[in-house]
């Protein structure tokens, strides 16, 4: 139950995604982590995070736009071993964000009260398993989710690198060989000197201040592991706690679609600036847009 001062908080409609950081520890050590883009960003050590109970009562209060669920993710959710409380407890549809701990096992799922959270009609696996080149064995993967996919909506997913096609072509085999979905993302960089970039805004993310004042206004809400809900995830992985929207743990909360002013234009994340598909896998999406003429007033 939410405590009475706790009030529903109204998600945006234009929202096409919330991600929920229970977490930034991972059993992995990807030197190519997206957290630590431009290698100066978040944090891991020494980070608080919430208890499940006051997850289950800020995630609840969350009224959210139809169709969109919350996404768990972090670092590696199946970590936070209060992740079993919240599934069991939380009431709205949930998609995981995973490179599948070894000791994660189907009969811990199947010890939950339910599994409609991870029923909906999505284009895509709701639970996403990240493939990490060098950390962990593909085909123990799938092996692995062609067990987990008998209960859940559950995939494979990996980077079109196009440093190795050949590892690609061996997973996408093995895979269609074992029933087990797999999908891959864009490989959005520079590789042997070909840009392979693919950002509404290119010079966003020179991983340095470019721009004294822009406008910005995301349809993504990162929330940290304090339950604190970010503009954008530059600000998430930077912890600029002074930018952040509020938390969803504070009773006056309201989350609203304006464009705000920001400082840090040129150390912009991928993930906000990147020409992508959005939660109906629609391509030509991005979930920011930006006003870079620093005239503009913020809209109040």
């Amino acid at each position: 139950m939410l405590k009475a001062e706790l009030q529903p908080i109204i998600v945006p409609a234009i929202t096409d995604y919330l991600g929920i950081y229970l977490t930034n520890r991972c059993f992995l050590s990807c030197p190519y982590c997206i957290t630590n883009y431009n290698e100066k960003f978040i944090n891991i050590k020494g980070a608080a995070e919430l208890k499940p109970g006051q997850w289950i009562e800020a995630l609840n209060r969350l009224q959210l736009p139809q169709g969109i669920p919350l996404t768990l993710q972090g670092g590696e959710p199946f970590l936070y071993d209060g992740i079993w409380e919240i599934l069991d407890n939380v009431h709205h549809k949930m998609d995981i964000l995973t490179a599948l701990p070894p000791s994660l096992t189907v009969e811990k799922f199947k010890k939950l009260r339910t599994l409609d959270w991870n029923k909906r009609p999505a284009p895509y696996p709701t639970i996403r398993v990240s493939f990490h080149k060098g950390q962990n064995d593909y085909k123990v993967l799938i092996d692995r989710i062609k067990e987990f996919q008998q209960i859940l909506s559950i995939g494979l997913y990996h980077i079109d690198h196009p440093g190795y096609p050949e590892l690609i072509a061996e997973i996408r085999e093995y895979a269609k060989k074992q029933g087990v979905e797999f999908r891959t993302k864009e490989f959005l960089g520079k590789y042997n000197g070909r840009d392979y970039l693919k950002y509404r805004y290119p010079d966003a993310c020179e991983g340095k201040v470019v721009r004294a004042h822009v406008l910005c206004r995301n349809t993504v809400l990162p929330v940290g592991i304090d339950a604190t809900v970010y503009r954008c995830h530059s600000d998430l992985y930077a912890h600029r706690k002074e930018m952040a929207l509020g938390n969803l743990l504070d009773p006056d909360l309201k989350l609203e679609h304006l464009y705000r002013g920001c400082a840090a234009y040129g150390t912009c994340s991928p993930c906000d600036v990147k020409i992508k598909t959005n939660h109906l896998q629609e391509y030509g999406y991005t979930s920011v847009d930006i006003r870079l003429d620093s005239s503009d007033k913020e809209q109040k």
